[in-house]
């Protein structure tokens, strides 16, 4: 008799996250003060397999204005809780942020 080993792997949901800083005086200044920790806790993230990649936004003359993100983690509100814990919310870095449902294709 033939026995087949399959496992059954649960497809987890993708969110790509888009945030823009504030545009105060004081805000590029809060961002680079913040940023060694939060890429310190993207590189944790990674590690866990939730932070899939992302990077910081710019202006057109070259100054980072917001980041965007994609990870990957059980559902909406779970993303939500993610994206607040964050330290560029707790350090005022975002502003405005939109988390929409993504999926990347294989090609």
């Amino acid at each position: 008799m033939l026995q087949l080993n399959i496992r059954l792997t649960r497809i987890m949901p993708q969110f790509i996250i888009t945030a823009k800083d504030y545009t105060d005086h004081e805000a590029p200044a809060r961002r680079m003060q913040v940023r060694p920790l939060h890429l310190k806790r993207m590189k944790a993230e990674k590690q866990q397999g939730i932070f899939i990649t992302g990077g910081a936004t710019f202006t057109n003359k070259g100054n980072m204005n917001g980041s965007v993100l994609i990870i990957e983690i059980e559902s909406m509100d779970i993303a939500r809780q993610w994206v607040q814990a964050d330290p560029y919310v707790a350090g005022k870095v975002w502003e405005l942020i939109e988390i929409t449902p993504f999926k990347i294709v294989q090609v």
